[in-house]
C-alpha cells in the first residue's frame, strides 16, 4: 500500500488559503509537530484530520 502524505503549503493552496496564513493558525492551535520541520502529515491520519479543521475554520473565517 502506498502511503501518501500532504503539507500544509499544499493544503492551503488547494482551496485558495495563504500557506503563511494556515501555518500561523497551526501553530496557534498547537498543534504537534517536530520543531523547524514542514507541517507533512499522512493522509487520512489524525493529524491529517486536525489539520483540515484548522484550514476549514480560516474559510469559514474568510468567507465571513
Amino acid at each position: 500500500m502506498i502511503v501518501k502524505h500532504a503539507t500544509a503549503a499544499d493544503m492551503a493552496h488547494t482551496v485558495g488559503v495563504d500557506p503563511e496564513a494556515f501555518r500561523k493558525a497551526l501553530r496557534a492551535a498547537k498543534l504537534p509537530r517536530k520543531r523547524s520541520t514542514d507541517w507533512e502529515v499522512k493522509i487520512d491520519s489524525p493529524s491529517y484530520s486536525a489539520m483540515r479543521t484548522v484550514l476549514a475554520s480560516l474559510i469559514r473565517r474568510k468567507a465571513a
